[in-house]
């Protein structure tokens, strides 16, 4: 990132001198670098990656990712050069630490929507979007672009009456301030974008495979529930979403912690160019958190891995469930007798009439272990709610039932209830 602070020992011509408060301040950002380039090459040169994430077609775009966090850091690295030199000097390093920076920028951008676009395919559209060979030329046709907008600008924008595209702009070396427009077309606007649209292509995902989006009659509805009945939305659900459930809500921190990282830069970039001047602590702040974003995606990817499914064991082309709102599934309930006790097997102690006592049904028990269910508690709640006058060997029962459904649901919200 680029910084037009206005300070007394910068000129932001040629160069740009340092003194004794800028050369601490872009100190603190080399080592914010060199810590994401320590986390981020040990994972690519390792190639760490299970087959489940291979299976996906997710993990080029990780990697992808990953090699744009190493350009950044690298570009960021290159301030300790004038750091030790006090002031930045325009030639052929500056110019490359301008593209560097640049192309780092922008692939970060460029490889977080892909990734987005492509966990929305599979989970929203639930389609296998991306084969082998087209995994290749997605990868081929990004990373060409990020080549190309790198280069459009000393190739074909750069003009002799404005100066150099890249040289010193502020307290390092990118796109000078000669060149507004691209600064903001060429990098801010493929930032901007990319954290907008992921963050959207996320929450539908999330919303889609908890229950709260559905499509019915071809229409999409957005419905909530309060928190006590949160099965209805689980009925909705099929063995995908309640598998990928799991993975949206951890890979939705991606576009998450992208647009927080992103956040503070951005205030001081807009601060700056409504004509204010940003102080000097602010824009080492902001882009010391900006240049984490190397150690925050591997932090994000050890953290994911191990909850992406293998996609060639779920039935990803089968239609979707869909469940009426008014059949006797969506309320969860259907009625049965419990069996009854074999006679003799267990001496009772009660002189009353078993043919007196009332039948169980199993709507009563089925709302009393949905209530176990929903709020998550053992197996003993369910013995505790059970009809005062059943025996003991029927609360035993009860218990195993209990048991056996909070144990066999495929989702801790989805009440199962069994039927004779």
């Amino acid at each position: 990132m680029n910084s037009t602070i206005q300070g007394s020992e910068a000129s932001y011509g040629a160069q740009t001198s340092y003194g004794s408060a800028e050369v601490a301040g872009v100190a603190v950002l080399v080592v914010a670098g060199a810590i994401s380039l320590v986390a981020v090459v040990p994972l690519i040169s390792l190639r760490w990656y299970g087959p489940k994430l291979g299976k996906t077609r997710i993990m080029p775009f990780f990697v992808s990712l990953l090699v744009a966090n190493v350009l950044q850091a690298i570009g960021t690295i290159i301030n300790s050069k004038w750091v030790n030199d006090r002031n930045v000097v325009a030639g052929h390093l500056c110019t490359a630490q301008g593209g560097i920076k640049q192309a780092g920028n922008v692939g970060m951008a460029l490889w977080s929507f892909a990734l987005a676009l492509h966990v929305f395919m599979l989970l929203f559209k639930r389609r296998v979007a991306l084969t082998a060979v087209l995994s290749w030329v997605l990868l081929g046709v990004g990373w060409f672009l990020v080549a190309f907008v790198v280069a459009i600008g000393p190739l074909a924008i750069q003009t002799r009456a404005r100066g150099s595209y890249f040289g010193p702009s502020g307290f390092w070396c990118w796109i000078t301030d000669d060149y507004p427009l691209e600064q903001l077309y060429l990098e801010y606007f493929f930032e901007f974008v990319s954290a907008a649209l992921s963050f959207v292509l996320y929450t539908a995902v999330l919303l889609r495979v908890r229950g709260n989006l559905v499509r019915t009659s071809g229409k999409w509805t957005l419905r909530f529930v309060p928190h006590g009945e949160r099965w209805r939305l689980a009925i909705r659900r099929d063995i995908v979403d309640s598998t990928m459930m799991q993975v949206a809500t951890r890979m939705v921190w991606y576009p998450v912690a992208y647009t927080i990282l992103l956040l503070p830069v951005t205030i001081a970039r807009f601060y700056s160019f409504s004509g204010h001047d940003v102080s000097f602590r602010v824009m080492i702040f902001s882009d010391f958190v900006f240049n984490l974003q190397g150690v925050v995606n591997v932090v994000l990817l050890l953290a994911t891995r191990r909850f992406v499914p293998d996609t060639a064991s779920l039935p990803i082309f089968e239609r979707r469930k869909r469940v009426s709102m008014s059949s006797p599934e969506a309320v969860g309930i259907s009625p049965f007798y419990l069996p009854p006790h074999p006679r003799g097997s267990v001496a009772s102690t009660e002189s009353a009439d078993p043919a007196e006592k009332p039948p169980v049904y199993a709507g009563d028990l089925g709302r009393s272990l949905s209530t176990v269910a929903d709020a998550g508690t053992d197996a003993d709640a369910a013995a505790r709610e059970a009809p005062p006058d059943l025996r003991m060997p029927e609360r035993a029962r009860m218990n195993s039932f209990a048991s056996t459904i909070s144990t066999s649901s495929v989702d801790s919200q989805t009440p199962l209830f069994y039927t004779r």
